[in-house]
């Protein structure tokens, strides 16, 4: 039956963005090898519809220890779920219409993340991770298959952290639930999705001085002065919030060729089904909310207006966005000189309404999309692909997002390397173009923002290397600077970048190494350290007769100094600055991880080198946490 499934599955496979343009082919088998195998005898894999290689769940403990939030370049406000900052420059080059909220986007489930499982037996895992000043987060996930081609699954995952400084908590609830299903003759597919996601943080403003963090008498941090006062015991007077609820839902009928043959026995009659081409159906949308409070508004916070704060209770800004898109397509085989190459082309449309103390728009964005992909079939071999997706009508007029690729993978023992080039064309995000509160308002026309980037990687699994190096041309870069205006960058930003991993192993002990070299223009918007590292270096060994599996040693972070953006409360996100250069010592943390059977944990200790310092400084005005004991315990649970 397996032969039977794999002959049969269709799934999309496309790296755009919404769902709408995807890749089309036959699910190999080559995930026999990546199946994840209890002791109970279930094998369970997943896949997204953005990557529809099957993978196996990570059950590994090698980083189990780090924050399962966030990228191992992202930088937060000192406090677990806060807003964060990645030193990896990694552009959005989606070509839809956003509110413009890229800090929060590393706490939000992502439909280009969802999740399809497929599970022999009802499976639920279990992780809590708890530390230093109640700090606490939980993950839920539950999935069976109702049918062998039917599967649920539910994903919770609740952040709650009060954190080291004043008035900084942060309280997090994020829910997917997915669904997969296959019928029984192999003809028709769904793919289905419902995600939610609340954010919820409150705004301190950062300390009010570095000096506190040098004086014992602030050992206790929540004793340091701090820019926003509270109205309560327990909250800041700022505070933003954030809620999105998305909804997809891709179906697919494949026409092909059908017929039936008898086992060896000739006990069993098995139905087989070739797909030569489908009709693709894809609906998503999303509805979002983003509103900014400060009931106790103070002039020197808002210096910049002539307002009289007496007057009013509170200064709030206010939110909507929503999309709702539909996108149609053809899928099949195209043969050229005696390759088949996987084809797709269609159309699809989006609605979207914005609404805030500003506006109330609706617009009609019609859009026409398209991808040819050659496969590699075994190694050796090329493969090719290309995307494109195009709007020609409504408020994203002219946006486009481009990709070409080629690849070869050399040989088990030469590795894998990929070249291509991607480019992109943005309309400025609307808490660029259009932001008001009860107070002010500001209206701004920007031209469209190109990205280019050429790029290209080469990963060698025996030798345990990745290397990727990307070139982008950035013309009129949308930022906001110091005074929190909203501008455009008139010149063309240039930046290199080279990342570098490497594992070294020996014996039980283990080096691995994340290299990341930057190189842009001085004094433009995009400010980056020059060379960032992370390191861990550990022992790993099974003991007590190999029961019990342990990694155990020191993680290591450092960047070179640079100019490291200002975070704004008032727009839920970074601004440039170029006054005060960041330059922290490396950070540390003594980790020691382990695992029996089904139960994995991790005891870690952080900001090491706060024995012998002061607390780093993450952004201006905001320091890093105190040194922090964390406990995370992760539970597998098998039906």
């Amino acid at each position: 039956m397996n032969s039977l499934k794999s002959s049969a599955q269709l799934f999309s496979n496309g790296a755009a963005n919404n769902g709408s343009i995807s890749t089309q082919k036959i699910i190999s088998d080559s995930s026999k090898k990546k199946q994840f195998t209890t002791d109970d005898k279930v094998k369970i894999n997943y896949y997204t519809l953005y990557d529809t290689a099957k993978k196996s769940i990570d059950t590994s403990i090698q980083f189990l220890h780090r924050n399962p939030l966030q990228s191992i370049w992202h930088v937060d406000l000192g406090n677990t779920g806060s807003s964060a900052f990645s030193l990896c420059f990694t552009p959005d080059m989606n070509p839809s219409m956003q509110l413009g909220l890229d800090a929060i986007k590393p706490l939000l489930f992502e439909q280009k993340d969802i999740k399809f499982y497929n599970t022999t037996r009802p499976f639920t895992d279990i992780y809590y991770r708890n530390g230093s000043k109640a700090d606490q987060l939980i993950s839920l996930l539950h999935t069976q298959n109702i049918t062998p081609d039917w599967n649920v699954s539910v994903n919770y995952r609740k952040i709650n952290s009060p954190g080291f400084y004043k008035w900084q908590k942060t309280n997090h609830d994020n829910l997917a639930l997915s669904s997969q299903y296959l019928s029984n003759n192999k003809r028709y597919s769904v793919n289905a999705a419902m995600l939610y996601n609340k954010l919820q943080q409150d705004e301190n403003g950062g300390i009010t001085s570095y000096e506190y963090l040098f004086s014992s008498a602030y050992n206790d941090k929540r004793l340091i002065p701090v820019n926003f006062e509270n109205i309560s015991i327990n909250r800041s007077s700022v505070s933003n919030y954030y809620r999105n609820v998305s909804l997809l839902l891709q179906q697919q009928y494949f026409f092909g060729k059908k017929d039936s043959i008898f086992n060896i026995d000739s006990t069993e009659k098995i139905y087989n089904f070739k797909p030569v081409f489908s009709v693709k159906h894809s609906f998503y949308s999303q509805h979002n909310y983003y509103r900014f409070k400060d009931v106790q508004p103070d002039t020197s916070d808002y210096n910049w207006l002539a307002n009289d704060f007496e007057a009013r209770d509170s200064l709030f800004s206010t939110n909507f966005h929503t999309q709702i898109g539909n996108a149609f397509s053809l899928n099949g085989d195209v043969r050229l000189k005696g390759k088949v190459m996987q084809a797709e082309v269609g159309y699809g449309i989006e609605v979207e309404h914005v609404k805030s103390i500003l506006l109330n728009n609706q617009y009609f964005n019609n859009f026409i999309f398209g991808r040819i992909e050659k496969p590699s079939q075994s190694d050796r071999e090329w493969l090719y692909r290309a995307d494109l997706k195009l709007y020609f009508t409504g408020n994203t007029i002219g946006n486009f997002l481009m990709n070409a690729q080629a690849g070869r993978n050399m040989g088990n023992q030469l590795g894998t390397f990929l070249i291509g080039f991607n480019q992109s064309l943005q309309t400025a995000p609307y808490t660029f173009s259009n932001y008001a509160t009860n107070y002010f308002s500001t209206s701004n026309s920007f031209a469209k923002q190109s990205i280019s980037d050429l790029f290209l990687s080469y990963k060698n699994v025996p030798y345990k290397t990745n290397l990727t190096f990307h070139y982008y041309l950035i013309g009129n870069y949308f930022y906001r600077d110091t005074n929190l205006t909203a501008l455009q960058y008139a010149s063309v930003i240039p930046l290199f970048q080279l990342q570098f991993n490497k594992t070294f192993q020996y014996k039980t002990i283990a080096f691995d190494n994340q290299l990341l070299i930057q190189k842009t223009t001085a004094f433009n918007p995009i400010q980056l350290p020059i060379w960032a590292s992370r390191h861990r270096l550990a022992y790993q060994n099974k003991i007590f007769k190999r029961k019990l599996s342990i990694s155990t040693g020191f993680d290591m972070r450092y960047n070179t100094p640079y100019f490291a953006s200002d975070y704004a409360p008032l727009y839920f996100g970074f601004v440039s600055q170029y006054q005060y250069k960041i330059n922290n010592i490396p950070e540390f943390t003594y980790f020691f991880n382990f695992n029996v059977k089904r139960f994995r944990a991790s005891i870690a200790f952080d900001q090491l080198q706060q024995l012998f310092t002061r607390n780093n400084i993450n952004f201006p005005n905001y320091a890093a946490q105190n040194m922090a004991l964390r406990f995370g315990l992760h539970w597998i649970f098998v039906n």
